[in-house]
């Protein structure tokens, strides 16, 4: 395996893991928001996950030789 295939798989199952992640915090800011709690940081912070996990997937294809 050459260096371009070891970056590719590291930057895709990082944004496969920062998207998962994402959605679990967005589950958790919806479930907040359900109990009329403070939701509005936690939904931010799922927000900012989701995206770099999108990214992070995007990019990836540009290392994939």
């Amino acid at each position: 395996m050459n260096k371009y295939n070891r970056i590719y798989y590291l930057i895709s199952i990082s944004g496969i893991l920062f998207f998962s992640a994402g959605l679990c915090v967005l589950g958790e800011s919806i479930i907040k928001k359900i109990n009329e709690q403070n939701w509005f940081l936690v939904g931010t912070i799922a927000l900012m996950l989701i995206n770099a996990g999108v990214c992070l997937m995007i990019s990836s294809k540009d290392y994939k030789k």
